[in-house]
């Protein structure tokens, strides 16, 4: 935060803590030792909760929270905002009478845990799908605190990852809203505008969820969920085989789209998996652009094949490579522009979004330049609109983050611009169940509608579909539509990616069985 332009810190205010005899530091430390030990011995992450001394970095004094001199030199002057990094619930009031922008501090789950140590540890425990968390406000302009930011993130599969993750996000709040804030004349017209954004995700997200009270303090319950969690965990790893196919179906994508799980197999490739289908026509024939994952390599390339071939031949069809590097490559976005094709893949592994162009359709493609670089960013969904060129694009902003829940969009006159400017609501989308992109956007009726993964829960759980309701170079709003979350069904487990032409629907989904079962 120190080096964005819009944010000077003046004081650190050192709160006192005070003596508990609870037996939740013990609990705690029970569970911070299991992170520990997952981390060591399953799969490595980055703890967000690690101490460090941040003294180095700061040129702003140190002073105590209940010192005069923080009130008498600071307080009187002009601190703008207060950002509460404790659990404490009352502060002095100078903080909050003397702030403009007010008080602001994270809360942990619907209950509004304060708490960070506790974040994510019940929900793991207890097999939530999501955690629910945000910013809120505490200040002089109104009698209750309000809502800044409200999130749901989803819960990973082990705890360590699922407590590094929510609190790693969390970390992008603060300095987006900062930069927010700074557009504003006051603080009270920023907190009445956060406030009214968040109202939907607050009836979604927390008031109409029927949430269970907090168990932190039974330790039993939280021991055994953790068990039962790793217990199915193992389970399933030794003895269930999962495989990405190719699905079709011809209906109509609106009416359709919560019944999508029923569609008929269409390519199952003997080896490895595919998905993330790409639909297009070109001279009257349509084809299949996907990911086609090579289990040698343990990477993905893009390949291809006429939609006809794939009806008549299934997993007998050889299908065609279009792009292969020594980096993983996804989710091929195929368009035309100006009677040129063009394709967009999903790079992340090579920190880069990259533009190639067609110069034999389907198979020949040459690089054209990096849209976007030095960036995590994962399956770009390009949309013409308005006069501008946008990128949808999911990006992680740690390693030991999900990409999966943040939703950024970005604009520029033409596709070949040098510059892409971001939209000023970024993170347009912050929730699991519906910001990762899964197919291109599509106008029916007057209504662009935007499919979306839901990856509450785990990735890859299903699919949603969202209406576009207001969408300019100020504001991005978009309400859930329809919904396909697969429950089992002929082994179906779940979906992510989508591809609508005419009445032609090609989707893609994780079909399950046991391992001394043949496929």
């Amino acid at each position: 935060m120190s080096a964005q332009t819009y944010i000077q810190i003046k004081l650190v205010l050192l709160a006192e803590q005070s003596r508990t005899w609870s037996l939740n530091p013990v609990k705690f430390r029970f569970f911070k030792k299991i992170r520990e030990l997952e981390v060591k011995l399953l799969e490595t992450t980055h703890p967000a909760d690690q101490l460090v001394n941040i003294s180095g970095l700061l040129d702003s004094s140190f002073v105590k929270l209940n010192s005069a001199i923080a009130k008498v030199e600071y307080f009187n002057k002009s601190i703008n905002l207060v950002i509460n990094l404790t659990a404490k619930d009352k502060l002095p009031e100078y903080l909050i009478a003397n702030t403009q922008y007010g008080v602001w501090y994270y809360f942990y789950n619907s209950h509004l845990e304060r708490s960070s140590r506790w974040a994510g540890i019940q929900e793991f425990n207890l097999n939530q799908n999501g955690i629910v968390s945000g910013v809120m406000v505490k200040s002089a302009y109104f009698k209750q605190d309000r809502y800044l930011w409200i999130s749901y993130t989803s819960k990973q599969c082990l705890l360590s990852k699922t407590h590094d993750n929510l609190l790693w996000k969390m970390l992008e709040f603060i300095s987006v809203l900062c930069q927010q804030a700074s557009d504003y004349e006051t603080g009270k017209k920023f907190i009445q505008h956060r406030h009214l954004a968040t109202l939907v995700d607050k009836l979604i997200y927390i008031d109409s969820i029927c949430y269970c009270a907090l168990v932190t303090e039974n330790f039993l319950i939280l021991l055994l969920g953790f068990l039962a969690t790793h217990l199915k965990r193992l389970i399933n790893k030794l003895t269930v085989h999962k495989q990405w196919v190719l699905l079709k179906t011809e209906k109509n994508p609106i009416d359709h789209f919560s019944k999508t799980d029923q569609s008929k197999l269409l390519y199952a490739p003997t080896k490895g998996f595919a998905a993330d289908p790409c639909l297009v026509e070109e001279k009257g024939e349509q084809y299949v652009f996907f990911e086609e994952y090579l289990e040698n390599k343990k990477r993905g390339r893009i390949v291809c094949a006429k939609l006809v071939d794939l009806e008549s031949l299934g997993n007998k069809v050889e299908p065609i490579p279009v792009l292969e590097r020594d980096y993983h490559l996804s989710y091929p976005f195929v368009f035309k522009d100006a009677d040129t094709w063009y394709l967009v893949p999903e790079s992340a592994e090579n920190r880069s979004l990259d533009l190639y162009r067609c110069t034999q359709f389907p198979d020949q493609w040459e690089f054209v330049k990096s849209l976007l670089t030095d960036v995590d960013a994962y399956d770009a969904t390009l949309h013409q609109y308005a006069g501008r060129w946008w990128i949808f694009v999911n990006i992680r902003p740690h390693l030991s983050s999900s990409p999966n829940e943040l939703l950024y969009l970005f604009s520029a006159d033409s596709l070949l611009a040098d510059q892409w400017r971001a939209h000023p609501a970024n993170p347009i989308i912050n929730h699991a169940d519906k910001a990762r992109s899964a197919g291109a956007l599509f106008e029916k009726d007057g209504v662009i509608y935007r499919p979306s993964q839901n990856c509450a829960g785990s990735y890859g759980r299903g699919l949603n579909l969202n209406a576009i309701i207001e969408w300019n170079e100020q504001t991005y709003k978009e309400i859930s539509v329809a919904q396909c979350i697969p429950s089992g069904r002929a082994s179906l487990e779940g979906m992510h990616s989508i591809s609508c032409l005419g009445n032609t629907i090609i989707s893609d989904g994780i079909y399950t069985r046991k391992r001394w079962r043949k496929a």
